[in-house]
């Protein structure tokens, strides 16, 4: 698999469902860029975690509330720009 062509699947393996966000974690303390969304299905409750650089930016406001999206935007860009 292309790793640059990966696309995290946003659904519930098990329930196929939609997942939802629940958390999210920005890497300030190392320069291996670990940025995490943290997902929790709504069904069963199983929680899975990705890097945020598996899901393209411009989608993020499909699952970012919209009063959180700049903030997580700003947040990621800033530790990209101080790792970088």
């Amino acid at each position: 698999m292309n790793q640059a062509s990966y696309e995290f699947p946003r659904f519930c393996k098990k329930c196929n469902c939609d997942l939802e966000l629940d958390d999210y974690a920005i890497d300030t303390h190392t320069c291996q860029n670990k940025h995490t969304f943290f997902f929790k299905c709504p069904k069963c409750a199983d929680y899975v975690a990705t890097a945020m650089s598996n899901i393209s930016q411009e989608k993020w406001k499909d699952f970012i509330a919209a009063d959180k999206i700049n903030e997580v935007e700003a947040k990621y860009e800033a530790a990209m720009k101080s790792h970088g």
